[in-house]
C-alpha cells in the first residue's frame, strides 16, 4: 500500500496534532495558489490531502494501518480484505480543516479511493478499473505472485540498506530496506515475481519477509536501542570511561562517580531511525559485577568490610 506517513513526512507512531500540523505545513507550502500552478507541486499538493483524509480521521487511520501490517496473499491484495468494510470506513467525503480550503479526490468513487492506496492500474474490487470509469469483468492476465526471505543485519534493520537480489524473471535488481523494520516484516516488490503469461498481461509481485539477525550485544526496544555496560565496583564508585558499541561503532561515555546497577546513560540519536528522518536514542544500562572473593584471601575482605562500614549509612531499604 502507499506510505501516507512517509508522504506528510511524519512517524507512525505520530500523534493527532503532529500529523495536522505537518499536513498544514506540508498544504500551504505546495498550494496551487502560492506555487503558481505549477503542475509538479499541484500533484504534490493532492498526494498530501489524500493522505490527511486517512490519517486524520481515527478509524480510517486504524483501518489503513491494519491493511497495511496484515500478510499479503497469493493476489497481492492484504489477507482479511473485505471491500463492505472499506467502503462503510473509507466512504463519504472530506474536507480538512485548519484554514487551508482544499478539495481531494476521496470525494467520488471508493473504487479512485482503493486505486490510489494500493497504488492503481490493478484489480478493482468495486467493480471497475480504477481511475478510467470503464468497468471490468475479472482481473487482467498477470504472473504469479512470489514470495521469499531477505535476511539482514541489527545495524541494516535499523538504519536500513540497500540489497541486490534476484528477480522472480531471472535477472537481479537492487531493494531498499527501510529504516526500522523488524524481523517478520514484509517486503513487497512490484512486478518482480513470475513473468506475465500473455502478451500485454503484468508481471506478478515479488515480496519478501525480512528475518532480522539478532546483535550481540544491542536490542530494539521500540525506536530505542539498548545495551548492558558491565562495571567493576571500583568503576561504579570512582568513575571511568567506557568504550561501548553503537550502531554506528564505538562511542565513549563517562560514567560519572557513584553510579549504582541500574542506571541509565542515554545517547541521543544513536538509536532506530525513523522515517522522518529522526532517530531514537542508546540506553546504556549499568549493571555492577560484584567479585568473588578467593578462599583465603583475608586482606581483600578486610578491604571490603571496611569499605561496607564507611558506606552503610548510605543504603536506605524501603521495605
Amino acid at each position: 500500500m502507499k506510505d501516507l506517513y512517509k508522504i506528510l513526512g511524519v512517524s507512525e507512531d505520530a500523534d493527532e496534532t503532529t500529523i495536522k500540523k505537518a499536513y498544514r505545513k506540508l498544504a500551504k507550502a505546495n498550494h496551487p495558489d502560492a506555487t503558481g500552478g505549477d503542475k509538479r507541486k499541484t500533484e504534490r499538493f493532492k498526494e498530501i490531502n489524500e493522505a490527511y483524509a486517512v490519517l486524520g480521521e481515527k478509524q480510517k487511520r486504524l483501518e489503513y494501518d491494519r491493511l497495511r501490517r496484515a500478510p499479503v496473499g497469493a493476489d497481492g491484495m492484504p489477507q482479511g480484505f473485505d471491500p463492505d468494510t472499506f467502503a462503510q470506513v473509507f466512504g463519504g467525503g472530506f474536507r480538512p480543516g485548519g484554514g487551508v480550503r482544499v478539495e481531494t479526490n476521496f470525494q467520488g468513487d471508493i473504487g479512485d479511493l482503493f486505486a490510489s492506496l494500493f497504488g492503481g492500474g490493478g484489480f478493482n474490487p468495486f467493480g471497475g478499473d480504477a481511475g478510467s470509469g470503464r468497468r471490468v469483468g475479472r482481473r487482467p492476465s498477470r504472473g504469479a505472485d512470489m514470495a521469499g526471505t531477505l535476511e539482514i543485519d541489527f545495524r541494516e534493520a535499523a538504519l536500513g540498506t540497500r540489497r541486490t537480489i534476484r528477480s522472480g524473471q531471472g535477472g537481479t535488481i537492487d531493494v531498499q530496506v527501510p529504516p526500522g523494520v523488524e524481523s517478520g516484516g514484509r517486503l513487497r516488490v512490484a512486478t518482480q515475481g513470475g513473468p506475465a503469461p500473455t502478451a500485454g498481461g503484468q508481471p506478478g509481485d515479488l515480496h519478501l519477509e525480512i528475518r532480522v539477525r539478532p546483535d550481540r550485544f544491542l536490542r530494539r526496544n521500540g525506536q530505542d536501542v539498548e545495551l548492558d555496560v558491565p562495571l567493576s565496583v571500583p568503576e561504579a564508585v570512582l568513575g571511568t570511561k567506557v568504550d561501548v558499541p553503537t550502531l554506528e561503532g564505538s562511542a565513549r561515555v563517562t560514567i560519572p562517580p557513584g553510579t549504582s546497577s541500574g542506571a541509565k546513560l542515554r545517547l541521543r540519536g544513536k538509536g532506530t531511525a525513523r522515517t522522518d528522518g529522526s532517530r531514537g536514542d542508546q540506553i546504556c544500562r549499568i549493571e555492577i559485577v560484584v567479585p568473588k572473593l578467593a578462599d583465603g584471601d583475608e586482606e581483600t575482605r578486610r578491604l571490603v568490610e571496611e569499605l561496607g562500614r564507611r558506606t552503610a549509612a548510605q543504603v536506605v531499604r524501603k521495605f
